[in-house]
C-alpha cells in the first residue's frame, strides 16, 4: 500500500504586488526612452543642423520649428499653442523621472518671474497617463505649466531631446535660443531674456 504526503496548498494569487508593478513600470520607462534616443539618434543623423550641446546656446537659433506647432493644455483647460508668438519653454520629462521634479519646480519659479512667456511640459512616457501627469506637476508646484503628452514621440524627435529633464527656450517665431538639461530658474531667466522675454 502506498501512501501519498498531502500536498501543501500554495498561497492564493491576488494579481501582481507593487513590486511587480514598479518594476515594470521602470521597464516601460526604460523602453520609452531607449525608443526615444533610437529615434532621435536617427532623426539627427539624416538632418543637416548641429545639435546645441546641454547648457549652451542653440546652434539653431533663427530657425523656425514651425513644422513642430501644438497646442498644450494647463491643468485648468486654457489652450497653449506653441509656437503662440511670444518666447516659450518647453520642459521633456516623464513623471516616473527621478530627477525630473526640480526642473518643473524651476519652470514654475521662471513663470512666476517671467509670466509673460508660454511654458509647456512634454511628458514623453507613452505608459503615463494624463492623470499621473496632473499629479506630477501639483505634487512639483508646477500646476500653473500648460502640458502635453508625446505619446509618439514626434516632438521629443523633432526637437532632438535625448535627456529626460531638457529645457529648451524658443524665441517667438518658434527659433531654438537655448537648451540645458536639469534647468535652474536663474538659467531659465538668462535664456528667456535672451529670446526677448519682458
Amino acid at each position: 500500500m502506498t501512501t501519498t504526503s498531502p500536498s501543501t496548498p500554495s498561497p492564493p494569487t491576488s494579481g501582481p504586488g507593487p513590486d511587480d508593478r514598479s518594476r515594470r513600470r521602470r521597464l516601460g520607462v526604460v523602453g520609452a526612452v531607449v525608443t526615444l534616443l533610437v529615434l532621435a539618434v536617427g532623426y539627427t543623423a539624416f538632418s543637416s543642423q548641429p545639435t546645441a550641446p546641454s547648457g549652451a546656446a542653440s546652434s539653431a537659433a533663427g530657425s523656425s520649428n514651425a513644422a513642430t506647432a501644438f497646442t498644450a493644455t494647463t491643468l485648468s483647460g486654457e489652450k497653449v499653442s506653441i509656437p503662440g508668438g511670444k518666447p516659450s519653454v518647453l520642459f521633456f520629462f516623464a513623471a516616473s523621472c527621478v530627477t525630473c521634479g526640480s526642473g518643473a519646480q524651476a519652470l514654475a519659479e521662471a513663470q512666476a518671474g517671467v509670466p509673460s512667456v508660454s511654458y509647456v511640459a512634454v511628458d514623453i512616457d507613452p505608459s503615463e497617463s494624463e492623470a499621473v501627469v496632473r499629479d506630477f506637476l501639483t505634487d512639483n508646484g508646477a500646476e500653473t505649466l500648460a502640458f502635453t503628452r508625446d505619446t509618439d514621440a514626434e516632438l521629443a524627435v523633432a526637437f532632438k531631446v535625448t535627456q529626460l529633464s531638457t529645457a529648451i527656450v524658443l524665441d517667438a517665431s518658434g527659433a531654438e535660443v537655448y537648451r540645458v538639461v536639469h534647468p535652474t530658474t536663474s538659467k531659465l531667466r538668462s535664456a528667456l531674456a535672451e529670446a526677448g522675454a519682458e
